[in-house]
């Protein structure tokens, strides 16, 4: 098995692979997101996700990106820490970390076959769907676990 650290890719190594894995006639699905406290619904997802493609790219959003995003209290966990528990997932195949608010620039670079998000997104507003579409892949919503998400954890805790 492959060590979790190896699975976390800078944007070149995340090329070469992208263009191996096409080499292979694999299709590859990319997600994004902050995956700051790992809980059930993210399992789900990521494996919804994987099923749909060969390949599973994960963007991971840095600390920096996740506290403009989520509020100062945000990440509980590290970006050395979210990424190495994404990488420890069978499902995920290659982790990158991104600095910016959104995954743009990556799908863009990366051109994925298949962008998912959850189905609590409407496709029209998905970052990256046209760029996906325009260059001939497809973009996919995949249902969500009731009752699990990373801030209904931390209120939980919190109440506790």
């Amino acid at each position: 098995m492959k060590p979790t650290k190896l699975k976390i890719v800078t944007k070149k190594e995340a090329e070469i692979l992208r263009k191996r894995w096409r080499n292979e006639g694999q299709k590859i699905v990319f997600t994004n997101g902050c995956f700051d406290v790992l809980h059930l619904g993210h399992v789900d997802y990521l494996e919804k996700a994987r099923n749909l493609g060969g390949k599973l790219i994960v963007g991971l959003n840095d600390d920096s990106s996740v506290s403009r995003l989520k509020g100062v209290q945000r990440p509980i966990n590290n970006q050395l820490a979210r990424s190495r528990m994404m990488a420890a997932l069978d499902v995920v195949d290659a982790v990158i970390i991104f600095q910016e608010d959104t995954p743009e620039k990556l799908i863009k670079f990366l051109l994925p076959d298949i962008l998912v998000k959850g189905k609590d997104y409407d496709i029209s507003n998905i970052v990256g769907s046209e760029i996906v579409l325009q260059n001939g892949g497809i973009v996919e919503t995949i249902d969500l676990v009731d009752g699990y998400s990373t801030t209904l954890l931390i209120d939980k805790l919190k109440n506790s």
